[in-house]
């Protein structure tokens, strides 16, 4: 990579000395022209023709005597002309008179007359798309450019992303491509990234639900290898349609996808759904306003998504044995009316009684049975701790009682001496 750059700055060096060159070559000229004066820039048809020699300078003339001024000669006496006589004015013909008007014809009934087809709208031609400045870019130009776009949109930018590999499989990441130069964040409510993936540009949003059907929308022109299980659906807005099942692809196609799939713009050559997510893809000239105009449309397509069925529910297991139901048969007599089935009555359960019978407990006679001790009725058979008489109290628990008799610390001392006790 390294010599390549090399060779890259040394053409364009020379491409510079050589305008430089050029340039210095060209500038005397330019010099020149610019101070010709402005009367030859007037008249050009005299700059062709020969120039002419300029006339010599005359002599002054030498002063002469004035000569003496001759006296008038006398006027003539003028004759009078005949005057003509003046023409008679001629009489003015008199003015014809005026027709008198015909009495207009009282209106009938109009008749209709048929109103001319409106003329058909022109349709509106597409915008002109925004183009590159130059097809060739320095390297990493494409990577500052969508770091730019990532920091005015409020997007963090990442070169790779472990957690994105291998999460689409289909369009331009069919061939296993790894996405690069990433900018993601989240609007209209989406998770969004934009990144290059396979050499393009792929704007992905989440559309917040999983989904078994995949929907492949491809404009008219573009070519792309198709899927074994993907068949034709419709065409609509510019864009064919393909699913996986055409009866969900029908119904998905609502006014929301229509919209969205009009209000692309030509950037974008394909637009398909992947199990929670949806990815335009975009071509190799795309720019950062493309990107941005993308970005509405392809979020009400997530938004449309969840009408496409859901993700597969798996079987429920039971950890516990259960009951069969029993099935109910109809007789071939329920054929003719239909009238409900009668139950079978249960069998009542085989009770064996004694020869005699038992004597249960009454009331109606008394008896005794074992030896009972008699007791007073409302008496009580445990004695009492307590005669019940409220002990005396010294004090009414107020305040301590002080007593006047003297310390008893000098009395605590034995009266007996122990040394002569143990004498």
């Amino acid at each position: 990579m390294a010599p390549l750059l090399i060779v890259v700055a040394l053409l364009v060096i020379a491409a510079g000395v050589a305008l430089w060159l050029s340039d210095a070559r060209e500038r005397p000229s330019r010099d020149a022209a610019d101070f010709v004066e402005p009367a030859e820039a007037v008249e050009p048809a005299r700059e062709a023709g020969p120039a002419e020699p300029e006339p010599e300078p005359e002599p002054e003339p030498e002063p002469v005597e004035p000569e003496p001024i001759p006296e008038p000669a006398p006027e003539p006496e003028l004759i009078p002309e005949p005057v003509e006589p003046e023409p008679e004015p001629e009489p003015e013909p008199e003015p014809a008179p005026e027709p008198e008007p015909e009495p207009e014809a009282e209106p009938g009934p109009v008749e209709p007359t048929p109103e001319p087809d409106p003329a058909p709208t022109p349709t509106p031609k597409p915008a002109p798309r925004a183009h590159r400045k130059s097809g060739l870019q320095f390297p990493g130009a494409s990577r500052r450019e969508r770091r730019a776009w990532a920091e005015g949109h409020g997007f963090s930018f990442a070169k790779h992303s472990d957690e994105l590999v291998g999460e689409w499989q289909r369009g331009a990441a069919a061939a296993g491509a790894t996405p690069k130069d990433i900018a993601s964040g989240s609007i209209y409510g989406h998770s969004t990234h934009v990144m290059d993936l396979g050499g393009v540009t792929v704007i992905a949003m989440d559309t917040g639900r999983i989904s078994d059907v995949v929907v492949d929308m491809r404009r008219e022109g573009f070519h792309a290898d198709s899927s074994a299980d993907l068949i034709t659906v419709t065409e609509t807005e510019g864009f064919t349609v393909l699913g996986t099942h055409a009866g969900a692809v029908e119904r998905f196609l609502d006014v929301r996808v229509r919209t969205a799939l009009s209000s692309l713009p030509e950037a974008v050559t394909a637009a398909w759904f992947e199990s929670d997510w949806v990815l335009a893809e975009m071509d190799r000239s795309s720019a950062a306003a493309e990107w941005d105009a993308t970005l509405a449309p392809l979020a009400l397509l997530a938004d449309a998504a969840r009408t496409l069925p859901p993700e597969t529910a798996d079987q429920i297991e039971f950890g516990f044995a259960t009951r069969d139901m029993p099935e109910q048969t109809l007789t071939p007599e329920a054929h003719a009316q239909l009238r409900p089935v009668t139950r079978p009555e249960p069998e009542e359960p085989h009770v064996q009684r004694p020869d005699e019978p038992l004597e249960m407990p009454t009331r109606v006679t008394g008896a005794v049975r074992g030896q009972v001790d008699y007791s007073d009725l409302g008496g009580d058979e445990v004695t009492a701790i307590a005669d019940g008489a409220p002990e005396e109290q010294t004090t009414d628990l107020t305040r301590v009682r002080r007593e006047q008799a003297p310390s008893s610390i000098f009395g605590d001392a034995p009266t007996k001496d122990p040394e002569k006790e143990e004498e």
